[in-house]
């Protein structure tokens, strides 16, 4: 079932291992990851990071997600709950749209909220961007994500 726009889930631990994780279409939810994560440990080229985020937007609605999971993030790091699994993380979310490109969000980990995006701090790139500029705007984006909580 193929989306006007696709979503991903960048997560990144303090050794800059990065486990991305695909959204695809939920009953509950509307959009949600898939049970599907895949990962990129460092060192990493920036060829390498734009294949990375390329194979994840390729895998976006490749089937649906199963509301009745846990987030496969909680499950990949065998945590308890969702909120012990991300605690030690930090999250970009990237969109995709074919009339409007690519958008990199970097998130704060609120202690007992979550992750909230952050709006002052979006990476734009157009859909044809090369992939010199992509990795330029994935590293930037990278390095503005808080890991870890921060206070509420």
């Amino acid at each position: 079932m193929a989306q006007d726009y696709k979503i991903i889930n960048i997560y990144i631990d303090k050794n800059k291992a990065l486990y991305g994780a695909p959204f695809g279409p939920s009953e509950k939810y509307g959009k949600r990851p898939i049970d599907r994560l895949f990962l990129l440990m460092p060192p990493y080229s920036d060829e390498m990071l734009c294949d990375f985020v390329n194979r994840l937007f390729d895998k976006c609605d490749s089937e649906d997600a199963r509301d009745d999971m846990p987030p496969s993030i909680q499950t990949y790091l065998k945590a308890r709950s969702y909120t012990e699994a991300i605690r030690n993380l930090g999250l970009l979310v990237g969109f995709y749209s074919e009339g409007d490109g690519f958008a990199f969000t970097p998130t704060d980990n609120i202690a007992s909220q979550g992750f909230k995006m952050r709006d002052d701090q979006v990476f734009e790139l157009r859909a044809n961007c090369t992939r010199k500029e992509m990795a330029n705007a994935l590293n930037k984006a990278l390095k503005s994500v808080h890991i870890g909580q921060i206070g509420e």
